[in-house]
């Protein structure tokens, strides 16, 4: 490749990864969708070019994006940008060093989930210990105006902001689980596009696995028995855990239910449009994901794309 068709490369990829981290604080909440996607150009940057050339697109990506948001005062967001870029770099590393699937999700949504971790004991530490109050307040508030913009103040629009206000402790208390699911879900998001990527530039690096044929280790459903179990016994003090414990569970069958998918959607030759139509009835329909994870789980036993017979 040409030195200036290179230079070239890089700049996109590190336009592109600002622009995408940008649109979460610039145009919410439409912007959180392709904001999830800013690692993509890191981990392709990674695969692309190894080390150390690629250490330009997140070090440039991570100064410029940063100047950017303390210039239009939201510097809050530049950890966010930080562990978004962080996954990028461990997952392209990661599939320019050959990982298992586990291994690439696993460690770029723990980098994502210790910066966040380390953004959670500062927190903690400035709000003097009430982070969550303040976390739940501000729910509450999100819900008073969403309520009131979109219901006005009827007594029935009233009711309703009273039932989902009882929702947020809740919430707040699965917020573990929930952001742990949210980083294996961004990073398998972004898995998918950088191993397209491969196959589409003809990179043998990380294009030799098929994710259609991706199943969890079976040892696994031992951790959804045992949050099963924390929910259902007596005990107060290890219910949230066992809920946050599920949710994680969860997610992660939700993952292999997707992988089951794909693999008959690509055997039926499905049209793109149908496919995507039903991808994102899986995301955003409660009922259609839990029905996913169901799959995912119960492919443990079953075995609906025979992968025994195909390693046989």
């Amino acid at each position: 490749m040409q030195p200036g068709s290179a230079g070239k490369e890089f700049l996109f990829q590190i336009v592109l990864t600002v622009g995408l981290f940008l649109s979460i604080p610039f145009i919410p909440p439409v912007g959180f969708f392709p904001g999830v996607l800013t690692p993509a150009p890191t981990a392709i940057a990674f695969i692309r070019w190894g080390l150390p050339n690629a250490w330009l697109v997140p070090g440039c990506s991570a100064l410029i994006g940063s100047i950017i948001l303390y210039l239009f005062d939201i510097s809050d967001y530049i950890p966010y940008l930080a562990a978004l870029i962080g996954m990028g770099a461990v997952m392209g590393y990661g599939l320019r060093c050959r990982w298992s699937t586990e291994k690439v999700v696993g460690f770029s949504s723990l980098f994502a989930i210790g910066m966040s971790g380390l953004i959670l004991i500062l927190a903690l530490a400035e709000t003097k210990g009430e982070f969550f109050n303040l976390i739940g307040q501000e729910m509450r508030n999100a819900i008073s105006a969403t309520v009131k913009q979109f219901w006005g103040t009827s007594p029935e629009s009233q009711e309703l902001e009273s039932r989902l206000a009882e929702a947020v402790p809740l919430i707040v208390q699965t917020m573990p689980g929930m952001l742990i699911s949210c980083a294996l879900v961004t990073s398998w998001l972004n898995l998918l596009i950088s191993r397209r990527y491969c196959r589409m530039a003809s990179i043998e690096l990380c294009a030799s696995e098929k994710l259609t044929l991706w199943k969890t280790p079976e040892f696994i459903v031992w951790f959804a028995i045992a949050g099963g179990l924390m929910v259902l016994l007596p005990v107060s003090d290890i219910r949230m855990p066992g809920v946050n414990l599920l949710v994680v569970m969860g997610t992660i069958y939700f993952l292999q239910g997707l992988a089951i998918m794909a693999f008959y959607f690509e055997r039926w030759k499905l049209p793109f449009f149908v496919k995507g139509f039903i991808y994102a009835l899986l995301f955003l329909q409660q009922f259609a994901s839990m029905a996913t994870a169901a799959l995912g789980l119960f492919d443990i036993w079953f075995d609906f794309r025979k992968l025994a017979k195909r390693q046989a």
